[in-house]
Order: structure tokens, then sequence, then C-alpha cells
């Protein structure tokens, strides 16, 4: 199912002044747009759309949770969505590249669709490395399973013993062993 026409504000009807829309951007969206790699979540958008007579302020809100997966142990976790910012919308005839908080439309365009908008600020937000927050005391809410069993697999906490190793190695299992000591 596409959902690209369901973040669209037909501008063009609408007299000068402040107008609100809401729109709820849920699993749909983030199948569509696989390159979140959110399989689901739900977010509300809040924009209020104030329309002069040479560009369109929005003021847009977007609350909401999506559903992330650990890069340490492979779970999924809740991720809060918080994200408050403003679009300017200015028409030209030959439009210029956007800015993250300019788009351009043509003078003939009677419709703004925020989709792309959503799918940018949305992805923005998202943290390069996701990891499962920790809990109050401080300690990670991964998969103790999964920590248990890379712990144990890990390379840094498997045993060689010293004999195996190439002397021309012995000055970086040195590094390695400080760089535990200071983590």
């Amino acid at each position: 199912m596409k959902v690209g026409n369901q973040y669209i504000i037909p501008f063009r009807g609408l007299a000068l002044g402040i107008h609100t829309f809401s729109f709820v951007i849920s699993n749909e969206f983030f199948e569509e747009y696989s390159e979140l790699e959110i399989p689901e979540g739900k977010i509300n958008a809040e924009v209020t759309l104030t329309k002069k007579t040479s560009l369109l302020d929005l003021g847009i809100v977007l609350n909401g949770s999506v559903k992330l997966q650990c890069d340490r142990c492979l779970g999924y976790f809740d991720f809060n969505i918080d994200i408050d910012t403003q679009l300017f919308v200015k028409f030209k005839e030959e439009p210029e590249e956007p800015d993250e908080n300019v788009m351009f439309l043509h003078p003939n365009d009677d419709l703004l669709d925020l989709g792309q908008f959503f799918l940018d600020n949305i992805g923005l937000n998202i943290p390069i490395q996701k990891y499962h927050p920790r809990d109050k005391q401080g300690h990670s809410t991964c998969d103790k399973n999964m920590m248990d069993y890379l712990s144990k697999h890990s390379a840094r906490e498997t045993k060689n013993s010293d004999d195996n190793i190439d002397p021309r190695w012995s000055k970086l299992k040195d590094l390695l062993n400080e760089g535990n000591k200071n983590e």
C-alpha cells in the first residue's frame, strides 16, 4: 500500500492565516521507507501552517516511539521520537536546492507533500549506534543471554597460551590489555 499521499496538505484554497493539520505516521510508513530499518512505530505529527502571501511557515511537532534493533544484542527496544522543528516553503519558478528548513515549490503547485520531510527528520533522530537504554542504576538492559554468549566468545576473553602467540604480535596484545584496563 502506498502511503505517500497521506501526508499532503492542499494549501492553494486555504485563506491567509493559521491552519492546523494532524497526521499519524504508522507501520505502513516504515514499511514503505524500509531504509530507516524501523520495523514498527507510531508517531503523531502536528503541523501548524501559517499561510502568508509569499510563503508558507510550518511549525511541525513529531511525538511518538519506534522500535529499533540493538546493535549489541540484536533485541528490539522502544526509542522515543520528540522533534519540534520549523519548515519554510518558498515559491520560485526555478527551485533552488532545498535546505534543511526551506523547501521550494513552483508557483503553480497547490499541494505540499510532507512525507519526505517526515522521513528525513525521523532518520536524523535515530542514533548511529543503537543500544538498549540503561536502567536507573546505569546497567545495560540488553538481552542477558546474548551478552553472556558474546562475552564467552569475545576475542578479548578467549584464553590462548602465550606460547602460541607470534612474538611480532605481542606488543599489540600489550596495547589491547592496556585498553581493557582503561574501560
